[in-house]
């Protein structure tokens, strides 16, 4: 099921953001970063967390490192917009392997899934480090409740999908800013999405 639902959503986020970017006229790109993505906030809570993996020896640390997002956002009248965002992060994961007691060294890895046959107070026999990137896609609808002649306020709504976590996430920015009356403008926003967890910032430019 999961297999046709994942490509069923993007497919339906695509085709409703296509259609209402053929009705507006001003366009802007940005690029933002931010706190990795609500889904992965909920499968780590935090930036950095080690986890002792007491089968074989092994301790491991995961670590997020922040997301680059591409918006591309369509103005329609004054104060609407609609943004089209895609997200990647990189993860990187060391796994220490730690050296069997002497009294075990003899034993077989079959015969030593235990941590009790460990010594976890020696030295790393050996660390590997693993790096993996992931993506997601949201589709947001802005309503501008304050412009000024430099800069604005809205806040946002919408929904995406992270695509290590098939599932559907909302798109809630409770206040985002706008500043900038230049075709470079820059951009800083609170919300939880597919994308970012917290907030996320940097800068935009008018086409």
């Amino acid at each position: 099921m999961q297999k046709t639902f994942f490509p069923t959503v993007i497919a339906l986020l695509m085709l409703c953001s296509a259609t209402a970017f053929a009705q507006f006229q001003q366009r802007s790109i940005e690029i933002t970063t931010g706190y990795p993505s609500f889904m992965h906030s909920l499968e780590y809570p935090w930036i950095s967390k080690r986890i002792d993996m007491y089968e074989h020896g092994q301790r491991y640390g995961e670590y997020y490192q922040p997301g680059i997002n591409i918006g591309y956002t369509y103005q329609w009248r004054k104060r609407w917009e609609v943004n089209a965002l895609l997200n990647a992060h990189l993860t990187v994961m060391d796994v220490f392997q730690y050296p069997l007691l002497p009294e075990y060294a003899d034993r077989t890895p079959s015969e030593t899934g235990s941590s009790q046959y460990y010594d976890w107070n020696a030295d790393p026999v050996s660390t590997t480090r693993q790096t993996k990137v992931y993506g997601d896609f949201c589709v947001s609808f802005r309503f501008k409740w304050l412009v000024r002649e430099s800069f604005s306020m809205y806040s946002g709504l919408g929904a995406g999908v992270s695509f290590h976590i098939p599932l559907p996430v909302p798109y809630f920015a409770p206040i985002g800013i706008q500043f900038g009356k230049g075709k470079v403008f820059g951009i800083v926003e609170a919300n939880i999405s597919a994308a970012n967890t917290f907030g996320m910032a940097g800068i935009g430019l008018r086409l």
